[in-house]
């Protein structure tokens, strides 16, 4: 997250937070968080985490 995204987000934590987030600002949250999470991806979230489904694993029973 860049510097810029992390100011943008705690501004909009706080008009959440004090109640008086509107439409506009739930869609900007919503384009925020999806930047963030394209540019990071779920592999730097979770390393080590295999994200198939149990039944699709080679495990067999």
């Amino acid at each position: 997250m860049s510097p810029e995204q992390l100011k943008v987000l705690q501004r909009l934590s706080q008009l959440f937070e004090e109640g008086i987030a509107g439409p506009s600002q739930i869609k900007e949250l919503s384009s925020l968080l999806a930047a963030i999470n394209q540019n990071h991806g779920h592999s730097e979230l979770f390393p080590h985490t295999n994200f198939a489904h149990s039944r699709e694993s080679n495990h067999k029973v």
